[in-house]
């Protein structure tokens, strides 16, 4: 595993957590637990970025995602009138605290504080920095590392946050690694093709390549236009003289399709997917699973992935025992999320060897309530 990989996390006042940790990490690690027990929540808090602009987009994108208010990103006035953070912190008078480890571990704070709470060292730095009407409400973020603090500043209310430039232009400033349960077709996986794919023939024919695992007859993935104002992607198969948009080969493609990009974008990061065998048929799984976790070796990806379903666990451990996989075990973990009888949700981390075992002797890995 490379040495820029979590090792360790831990999350403090975050969603339902008052603290939530995870140990002994790898490159593949399989979350699975009871329901509500905050599997979404460890991913959603896995997106954090030592940058303070950055890490609120991603929050405030989590949020949206959650389509609590059935808000679209189009509705930047109606977004800013909501403090996302309410939902975001358990208790939003204290900090949020992230902590992890890896070759160079560091922590962040983040707090909550009207420009009155601020001190006058803060206020002033605000002063000079700020362009244009100055919020309320402010994001004050300290990241430590080696014994030094840096500290930042983002406007709280999403508002704020999408006036300010910090997250620049380019794609990759933008880019969550998250990829959600409801994840269907959208217009956001046509620009995903032209920004990465379109121009890249290697890159094309690999997910091309890839999709055949669910359309066997695959010949081309394109970008098409099916009315004057809207593009999609579709798909051109050997025996037709014509192409039929994505949507129309079911969810389960969509989604995979969507995860092939995202592991392709993704490369030295980390991602995060929800339910990651939503949608695929059980027999299809273990091959599923393989082309996830050789790509994302390949492209030096360190996956954290939810699922509920014992048959998805299964084929991870089979697509693991092939040959050619074994080589990728040692960095395979999965991570049952425990809750007890005082509502506090605790990480078990089995590595390869463990969670053969546990299954092959019918112990309970999928976590629940003790």
């Amino acid at each position: 595993m490379e040495k820029q990989h979590l090792t360790y996390f831990k999350i403090e006042n975050f969603k339902r957590f008052d603290s939530f940790e995870m140990s002994n990490l790898g490159q593949f690690n399989l979350i699975v637990g009871d329901n509500n027990v905050g599997k979404t929540s460890v991913l959603e808090g896995l997106c954090f970025d030592e940058n303070v602009a950055r890490l609120s987009f991603n929050y405030f994108t989590n949020f949206m995602s959650r389509k609590i208010y059935g808000l679209k990103a189009g509705e930047p006035d109606e977004m800013g009138k909501i403090n996302y953070w309410e939902f975001t912190l358990k208790e939003s008078s204290k900090p949020l605290q992230i902590t992890v480890e890896n070759d160079k571990p560091f922590s962040i704070k983040i707090e909550l504080k009207t420009t009155l709470e601020l001190s006058e060292y803060d206020r002033e730095r605000i002063r000079k920095n700020s362009i244009g009407e100055t919020p309320n409400i402010w994001i004050k973020s300290t990241v430590s590392r080696d014994n030094q603090d840096q500290i930042d500043y983002v406007g709280a209310l999403a508002n704020a946050l999408f006036n300010r430039q910090d997250l620049g232009k380019n794609f990759l400033d933008w880019y969550m690694p998250f990829l959600p349960v409801n994840t269907s077709f959208s217009e956001d996986m046509v620009s995903f093709f032209y920004y990465y794919f379109n121009r890249n023939k290697a890159a094309r024919q690999e997910l091309e390549e890839n999709l055949k695992q669910l359309i066997p007859n695959l010949e081309e993935i394109r970008p098409d236009r099916l009315f004057d104002n809207q593009e999609t992607l579709s798909i051109g198969l050997t025996n037709r003289n014509f192409y039929s948009p994505l949507g129309q080969f079911g969810d389960g493609t969509v989604k995979l399709t969507m995860l092939l990009m995202e592991i392709f974008v993704a490369q030295n990061r980390r991602l995060m997917v929800d339910e990651i065998g939503s949608g695929i048929h059980f027999t299809r799984l273990k091959n599923y699973w393989k082309t996830v976790l050789q790509l994302c070796a390949k492209y030096n990806v360190q996956l954290f992935a939810t699922t509920h379903s014992l048959e998805c666990q299964q084929a991870f451990v089979e697509a693991l025992e092939d040959p050619d996989m074994q080589p990728y075990q040692k960095d395979a973990r999965n991570i049952s999320l425990i809750e007890n009888k005082a509502g506090e949700v605790k990480a078990v981390t089995y590595d390869f060897g463990q969670f053969e075992y546990a299954l092959n002797i019918g112990f309970n890995t999928r976590g629940g309530a003790r």
